[in-house]
């Protein structure tokens, strides 16, 4: 099994907010468990098996392809080089979808890419030829969706009200997962003494 600090090295730098994050909190109970999942910052104080970054393994191209072939998905091509990287992830309230080969509760696998573009995306008031991709914590009680238009990526709540707007893969990771780690950095205990690398 590969070096935890090896597999973060070996994520393209496009997606440098991910890797920042994961070098930054790697010292923290993390793993690679038996899916090779990349699990960093284990955090017991919201659940016994949580960790803040669960990050699956990329797909194959080929897998890609039946994927678009057996679902009618056209996966824009920004997301396409992501899943090749990531296969899903969780980074601690978002959650990037990804492809599933079958629905099972014995292990926790990313959200489903399919079941967000075949059923999730109804929940939104959204024109439904929009690319689902993604989600995060908006509040409480909500979430808001990440949807593709075909020219920028849109973060928008379920009533349609869009809450942000990006034109680059990229700035959209680091403005999101920044401000996710800001929530997550409130809501760790007292008690609690994280190691952190800058």
């Amino acid at each position: 099994m590969e070096n935890i600090s090896e597999i973060i090295d070996s994520y393209s730098d496009k997606y440098f907010a991910i890797k920042q994050q994961a070098r930054k909190y790697i010292l923290n109970g993390s793993n690679v468990d038996d899916k090779e999942r990349l699990n960093i910052l284990h955090r017991p104080w919201v659940a016994p098996l949580n960790w803040g970054l669960m990050i699956y393994k990329g797909t194959s191209k080929q897998v890609l392809c039946e994927f678009q072939y057996d679902i009618q998905i056209n996966i824009p091509a920004f997301y396409k080089e992501f899943l090749e990287n990531f296969n899903g992830c969780f980074l601690y309230d978002i959650s990037f979808y990804g492809i599933i080969k079958s629905l099972t509760r014995s292990y926790l696998q990313c959200h489903s890419l399919e079941t967000a573009n075949t059923r999730w995306i109804n929940g939104y008031n959204v024109d439904k030829s929009y690319f689902h991709f993604g989600g995060a914590e908006y509040n409480d009680e909500e979430n808001v969706g990440y949807f593709y238009d075909g020219n920028k990526i849109i973060s928008i709540r379920k009533n349609g009200e869009i809450v942000g707007e990006w034109n680059d893969f990229s700035v959209f990771l680091n403005d999101e997962i920044s401000k996710s780690e800001k929530k997550m950095l409130k809501d760790i205990p007292q008690s609690i003494n994280l190691q952190i690398l800058d």
